[in-house]
């Protein structure tokens, strides 16, 4: 069902109509130059000046004019029948396969990494692809994926899901955003043990269950339990509050140039947390694109 909002009484005929009217203001010149009667035209913009509500030309003289409103929408048509020739010619391209659309989905870290070479990559062996691009957190993705908003997505983990095609891609360090003034930073590497007294400013659990559940669970190896848990999001309020002295942030490891003044980046040992990214799809999803992207994840990123 088409939304209210874009249910309009006129057509785009009628805007085809009022432009060629407006170029020459002579309706029997405008009527000469489309081939239709004059008095079709006439009942033609009148039904289009009632469905706008107002008045598009002034015919009290000889010469008509253009109101106001007609002066507005006669400098605003051309953008739109640009618009909608552009629609048309590539929806036209896409339903004969000259050209292919690709939505991928992916969290800020994956952007920071490997994701730019994908796309460079992919860009030298699909000439007809374009691509879509949409950031937001794991749990969204996966949620995007499933109903189709998107074809493919980089996550921060490896879901267990039937419905998704997961590929693994390797991992990366990841590690902590200390305040500037903290003890910490004077050690090159941070342990899990050494934040046995510390906040701990962790992204809300829904968003990455695996990766925080790692988390905590590193924790409890290392024999104790968070003294305090803020969560936070997006990462940049995360960071704010490290800077603000409220707790210790985790990262991965690129984007540790997202520090910012006031808080320092220290890693964390490989064998204790690493960020584990993913390529999921839904299964049996159609796209020659995408397969693409897959064999390409196969055979470089594993």
């Amino acid at each position: 069902m088409i939304p209210k909002l874009y249910q309009f009484n006129f057509d785009l005929r009628q805007l085809r109509y009022f432009w060629v009217i407006a170029n020459c203001l002579s309706f029997r010149k405008a009527a000469e130059e489309l081939h239709v009667a004059q008095p079709a035209l006439s009942r033609q913009i009148a039904q289009l000046e009632e469905s706008l509500n107002c008045q598009l030309f002034d015919r009290q003289r000889r010469q008509i004019k253009l109101t106001n409103a007609g002066q507005y929408l006669y400098e605003s048509l051309p953008s739109i029948f640009d618009h909608i020739n552009t629609i048309t010619m590539r929806t036209n391209s896409i339903g004969h396969g000259k050209i292919n659309k690709l939505k991928l989905g992916y969290s800020s870290a994956v952007m920071s990494g490997f994701l730019p070479s994908i796309i460079q990559k992919l860009n030298t062996e699909l000439t007809n692809c374009e691509y879509e691009f949409v950031e937001t957190t794991s749990d969204k993705l996966i949620r995007s994926v499933i109903d189709e908003s998107l074809d493919a997505a980089f996550i921060l983990y490896r879901p267990d899901n039937e419905l998704l095609d997961t590929i693994p891609i390797k991992a990366d360090e990841t590690g902590v955003v200390l305040p500037d003034f903290h003890p910490l930073t004077q050690k090159s590497e941070v342990t899990f043990s050494d934040l046995i007294e510390e906040t701990l400013i962790l992204f809300p659990r829904d968003t990455n269950p695996t990766l925080y559940d790692e988390i905590i669970g590193q924790c409890h190896k290392a024999g104790f339990s968070p003294k305090k848990i803020i969560e936070a999001t997006p990462r940049s309020v995360a960071i704010a509050m490290v800077a603000a002295g409220q707790g210790i942030a985790t990262l991965a490891a690129p984007l540790k140039h997202t520090c910012v003044t006031g808080t320092v980046f220290r890693p964390l040992p490989k064998a204790e947390l690493m960020v584990k990214y993913s390529c999921i799809s839904l299964k049996q999803r159609n796209n020659q694109s995408l397969e693409v992207l897959k064999n390409y994840i196969f055979s470089d990123l594993q």
